[in-house]
């Protein structure tokens, strides 16, 4: 193409585009969550506002499919919905999607909430998982937790339905979906009055929110959704990080990976490399448990187990330690993270534990078995050693010793080549004092 046919095109580009933003053409920024509920998604969607307010949109439309996950996560989510300057839609899709336990408040606390076809919304029942007060009998501990968990459910029906009043949606069904676990299906949800509409995709659901009434903390809008251009906002590099270090899974892995680099460099101390990767991995893995719902005693009795095993490998205690590391190792990850949605993996903590006894027992007990040995390069290696004359010494001369030959002077006399010889000191400048072998 020649430059004079391409400067008429260029013109009509910048028209075209200047003209859109005459007519103020909507926006809707889209935030895609497809994963738990955890801090990452928080800091995401908060960003998402942010990113809609200073470009002007007409809505931030979240695409929602998560199992549940923290509510401390949860509610921060809300509360940026419930003080959004922009519209906050969500859509729970694409089809065979869900918004299950956390994901239920965050589409009843949207200004325009929709499903598509074959996806669900609620089991919103809060789990709280923990333990009693030492020496309490299982009645007390029973009781404890049964309180723990009427408090927990209470305070989350509490909230759920005052996000239903603020958003005139099903009361009584966000309160069955909180104590009973209640579900319901795309169709059931429109029904109940639990979402606002069915909406096959994310177009689908810009054509039918076009028009209807939203509640800002500046006062009553309309929605203008209708042929508004979608720009996908995606989660940055630190947000992707955290989500995936976030996992309990992950931190947990992360933790112990740190542990044994750090332990193997201290055993068996080299170029750093062991080290620095135990480093790396014990703080990512400690970040990961920060933003999580850990237990310090989880985590003091994997310290504390790493430890017994460590003891394990210089004290000759045939096994009583190191049975009370791993003991101790497993019970804290056991209870490391109380996640009733995604807590730590049973098959991974085995798998961890097998793998932490065999790292114990067998790599780093053959480090210390071989720091244990005799030397055999170095001073005072070759006393006691035996070999055989090769040149007369007399008094100097030389002698074979395991294959090699080394100078060699004797107080006894000349030594023949061919007579047995022990060495009896080690000399400066590589040199041997022998005598006649008897």
């Amino acid at each position: 193409m020649t430059r004079r046919r391409m400067v008429p095109l260029l013109v009509t580009a910048i028209g075209l585009t200047l003209s859109g933003i005459a007519r103020g053409e909507p926006l809707i920024v889209e935030l895609t969550v497809a994963s738990d509920i955890n801090p990452a998604t928080a800091s995401y969607i908060a960003r998402g506002i942010r990113t809609a307010t200073k470009r002007g949109a007409e809505l931030l439309l979240i695409k929602l499919d998560t199992p549940g996950g923290q509510m401390i996560s949860t509610r921060q989510i809300t509360a940026d919905i419930l003080i959004s300057p922009v519209p906050v839609g969500v859509w729970v899709g694409p089809e065979g999607a869900r918004a299950a336990s956390a994901g239920t408040f965050i589409a009843y606390a949207a200004h325009v909430s929709a499903m598509a076809p074959s996806t669900h919304i609620g089991a919103a029942h809060p789990v709280f998982i923990g333990g009693g007060m030492p020496g309490e009998s299982d009645a007390g501990m029973s009781k404890q937790l049964e309180t723990l968990q009427e408090k927990a459910v209470n305070d989350a029906v509490a909230y759920i339905r005052g996000l239903a009043e603020k958003r005139g949606r099903n009361i009584e069904w966000a309160e069955r979906a909180v104590r009973e676990s209640e579900t319901a299906t795309a169709t059931e949800a429109v029904e109940l009055g639990v979402v606002d509409f069915i909406a096959a995709t994310a177009q689908d659901f810009a054509e039918k929110a076009d028009g209807r009434k939203v509640n800002l903390p500046s006062g009553e809008t309309i929605a203008k959704t209708l042929g508004a251009s979608s720009e996908p906002l995606e989660a940055s590099w630190r947000e992707s990080l955290l989500s995936i270090i976030a996992h309990p899974n992950v931190a947990y892995l992360l933790l112990i990976i740190g542990f044994y680099g750090i332990i193997f460099e201290l055993k068996a101390p080299g170029f750093g490399g062991a080290g620095v990767v135990g480093i790396i991995c014990l703080i990512l893995g400690l970040f990961g448990l920060s933003v999580l719902p850990f237990s310090w005693a989880g985590l003091a009795l994997i310290m504390a187990g790493v430890g017994l095993l460590v003891a394990e490998l210089h004290t000759p205690t045939y096994g009583v330690l190191g049975v009370g590391g791993l003991v101790a190792f497993v019970m804290g990850s056991l209870i490391l993270v109380n996640s009733p949605t995604t807590p730590i993996s049973r098959p991974l903590i085995a798998g961890v534990a097998v793998g932490t006894a065999g790292f114990f027992f067998f790599a780093l007990g053959a480090i210390v078995a071989s720091q244990k040995r005799r030397v055999t390069i170095g001073t005072g290696s070759l006393v006691g050693c035996t070999g055989k004359v090769r040149e007369r010494i007399d008094p100097e001369g030389l002698v074979y010793l395991d294959g090699a030959a080394w100078s060699a002077t004797s107080d006894e006399g000349a030594l023949e080549p061919g007579e047995d010889i022990v060495v009896v000191e080690e000399l400066p400048h590589m040199r041997l004092k022998v005598k006649r072998s008897k």
